[in-house]
């Protein structure tokens, strides 16, 4: 298509389109550049040429991407978190089932079935679920310094932050399986160090992101460990108190043999 164009005043061409293009591209042709081509009623403005108005399309202005901030793993601080939240809940747990008169095991002598280690984790995974949605961290994470997020930096939405921690008790946690909570946490601590976080938050765009950790914070982390560990112990008394006296039975019986 050959066009005409109005430069410094004097009427120039004709030029082939694809010319008209690469003089627009280096800044010789305007917008408002008059072109005339054979057939049309009048001179216009080369941006109302069909052929050149490409040209002239503005790129569309994208945000920059979001920097994606994967922060050091902290190993240390996450399963001191998570041993801090999970005797928490244990006390909670057994607590409840006092109260209430129920029995700690359904199953007295053959071990905790699957259901019941469902029924304990349901109301753990919940738990974790509301108090990650709603205020970023658990009472562990708390104590720990320790904030999930997404990659925007926001709280996880509810249903976000159920299924992470339904990935952290079944993947990390292992269902509380002895053989599968090892590998849980031996997988977890690879992929930790080598990645940078464990697979629930790699690949779903979670981050655990962890601010100073004090030295007051560090105390009052032990404080309370050993309150939760005396107030589990006083708790679950009643089940202890037979297997001491059957222990310290044993020693007398021993020390008294050993005397003879």
């Amino acid at each position: 298509m050959l066009l005409w164009i109005i430069r410094d005043g004097e009427k120039t061409g004709p030029f082939e389109d694809y010319e008209v293009r690469e003089m627009i591209r280096v800044g010789k042709v305007s917008q408002e550049t008059r072109v005339w081509y054979e057939g049309a009623e009048g001179w216009m403005s080369a941006c109302e040429v069909g052929v050149l108005s490409g040209e002239f399309l503005e790129e569309e202005v994208l945000p920059p991407p979001i920097p994606i901030i994967i922060p050091p793993f902290q190993a240390w601080r996450r399963l001191g978190a998570r041993v801090f939240d999970f005797f928490l809940y244990q006390l909670i747990l057994v607590t409840v089932l006092r109260l209430s008169g129920m029995p700690m095991n359904s199953s007295p002598g053959e071990g905790p079935s699957a259901m019941d280690l469902i029924a304990v984790l349901i109301p753990a995974i919940l738990m974790e679920a509301a108090l990650v949605s709603a205020f970023g961290f658990t009472p562990g994470k708390w104590l720990m310094a320790l904030r999930v997020e997404n990659v925007r930096g926001k709280l996880l939405p509810i249903s976000h932050a159920l299924v992470r921690s339904l990935r952290v008790w079944v993947l990390g946690m292992g269902m509380m399986h002895p053989i599968l909570l090892f590998l849980g946490h031996a997988i977890t601590l690879w992929f930790g160090l080598k990645k940078g976080a464990p697979l629930w938050d790699l690949h779903s765009g979670f981050r655990v992101m962890g601010s100073e950790l004090n030295g007051r914070r560090i105390v009052l982390y032990w404080a309370l460990f050993v309150g939760l560990f005396v107030l589990m112990t006083v708790v679950m008394w009643p089940e202890i108190q037979p297997m001491w006296e059957e222990s310290m039975r044993q020693i007398e019986e021993d020390m008294k043999n050993r005397g003879k």
